[in-house]
């Protein structure tokens, strides 16, 4: 079997919160929950685990999507009005668009995410 990332816990002030924003803005799927955890999955099935826990270092994660599945969670992000910037964080509101699609913002508990069409490798 070749190695493949099966799942991480996220640290969050509010687990349900942050399990329904990630499931609006990524448009994963609820997933069976048990324990601390509030559990979605993302469609190559990787879980994410969302667990009560302080926040003192955010993480960054970054999604890989195609152009449909970015337009409708940048849609979802300006909807909620997230604040979002480019990249850099130079720009607040914009999105890169130099090498496919791309866009920085922060979840509920202040983890730095990034939605991207096109990898970096």
């Amino acid at each position: 079997m070749p190695v493949s990332f099966n799942h991480t816990i996220i640290g969050a002030h509010d687990p349900a919160l942050s399990a329904d924003f990630y499931l609006a803005v990524l448009g994963a799927r609820p997933a069976p929950s048990w324990g601390p955890f509030i559990n979605i999955q993302l469609d190559d099935d990787t879980l994410l685990q969302f667990a009560p826990a302080p926040v003192n270092d955010p993480i960054h994660m970054a999604f890989l999507m195609n152009d449909d599945e970015f337009d409708r969670g940048y849609n979802a992000l300006r909807t909620l009005a997230v604040q979002h910037w480019d990249p850099q964080m130079t720009r607040p509101g914009e999105i890169s668009t130099d090498e496919g699609k791309r866009v920085y913002f922060k979840d509920p508990s202040g983890h730095l995410l990034e939605m991207l069409t096109q990898a970096y490798l």
